[in-house]
């Protein structure tokens, strides 16, 4: 898990720094590429199709609420891409960090990677690992906060190398697993003080950029790997 987080460290040295922590997660919008595999703030090429089905991440999004697909946090994605059971194991995770709850953290991560995280970590129990994740988080928010919307805004494409280290820390935690898809998201998360002040904030802009979250199927159950 911390792997998410540590990758970001580089980049709030650099720019978080800088970011007022009264930023709002409506402060400004991002600005990409047309590249058609994601359509998040970008626009099409002229001669790309405009059916729907032929039209790349962002081209629908859904808002699912807390409570709906028995999801503990609200979350934004493009259903054509992001499956329900990906969503699942998306909010969970992130309601997992947030809360310490550990039977929403093994809904989200695969058990052989709860294990061998454990294992290689200070923490004897998933308690305690959720507890030292939240407070690693709070060094980046400022505050005690509560996570309130997970936002999926693009899927990375699948260019060479994209899920090497991914690979590899699986084959490490569960040798021979079997794997029948791949995913790699790029995900905020708004969140509000827990002596609400009336403001919502996001990680992205703590961070300086999206979190890349890789969703593997693993036996037919999405998880995130971290």
């Amino acid at each position: 898990m911390r792997d998410i987080f540590r990758k970001t460290a580089a980049i709030l040295a650099a720019a978080v720094l800088t970011v007022s922590a009264s930023v709002s997660c409506s402060g400004k919008k991002s600005s990409f590429s047309s590249d058609p595999d994601n359509l998040a703030g970008g626009d099409l090429p002229d001669e790309y199709s405009k059916d729907l089905e032929d039209m790349p991440y962002g081209g629908e999004f859904q808002k699912f609420e807390a409570g709906e697909n028995d999801y503990p946090l609200g979350i934004d994605m493009d259903p054509r891409f992001v499956t329900v059971d990906e969503g699942a194991a998306l909010t969970n995770y992130f309601y997992a960090l947030n809360t310490g709850d550990t039977e929403a953290f093994e809904k989200s991560v695969h058990p052989d990677l709860i294990k061998y995280r454990l294992e290689n970590s200070e923490y004897s129990t998933e308690k305690e690992f959720l507890d030292g994740e939240y407070e690693l988080l709070k060094q980046y928010t400022g505050m005690d906060f509560t996570f309130d919307y997970v936002l999926v805004d693009g899927r990375l494409k699948d260019t060479e190398g994209a899920f090497e280290s991914y690979d590899k820390l699986m084959e490490t935690a569960s040798p021979g697993c079997n794997i029948t898809s791949k995913n790699l998201y790029m995900v905020d998360v708004t969140y509000h003080n827990k002596v609400d002040d009336g403001n919502s904030y996001s990680l992205r802009y703590r961070f300086g950029d999206y979190m890349d979250i890789a969703v593997y199927t693993i036996d037919g159950k999405a998880y995130v790997i971290s």
